[in-house]
């Protein structure tokens, strides 16, 4: 059931692309009074339809997720989930914003597949 694993990566990686061009906006709120300024805040993510249809998504990843750790082994889902979701975190910034590809990132998401991949693949089974 590693695809599971696979799709609650892609929802997670979407939706953190989403949810941070959602939230831009939120530092021009500013109040004095701490309370006020949380519950501004708040108000702007609960109005803002930006925010919450992508957060509502990555909440439905976080349930397949715990579905998945009851299909699939702890020790492979944990690090596929998680290096996965940083690569297509990592793909939809370079989607959005070209000039973000260099050799120095390519490497990093190579190193990281890569030893996810020798974790799972060495594991016996």
């Amino acid at each position: 059931m590693l695809i599971l694993c696979v799709l609650t990566a892609f929802l997670w990686g979407i939706t953190n692309w989403f949810l941070k061009q959602g939230s831009t906006g939120l530092q021009n709120i500013k109040y004095d009074n701490r309370i006020k300024q949380f519950g501004a805040e708040i108000w702007y993510f609960f109005t803002n339809p930006h925010y919450w249809i992508p957060f509502l998504l990555n909440q439905c990843g976080s349930v397949l997720y715990y579905y998945s750790l009851s299909k699939t082994d702890l020790s492979t889902a944990v690090p596929v989930t998680n290096a996965l979701t940083l690569v297509v975190t990592y793909l939809c910034d370079v989607i959005s914003h070209p000039k973000l590809l260099n050799s120095r990132f390519v490497m990093g998401m190579f190193c990281v597949t890569s030893g996810v991949a020798l974790c799972v693949l060495s594991k016996p089974h």
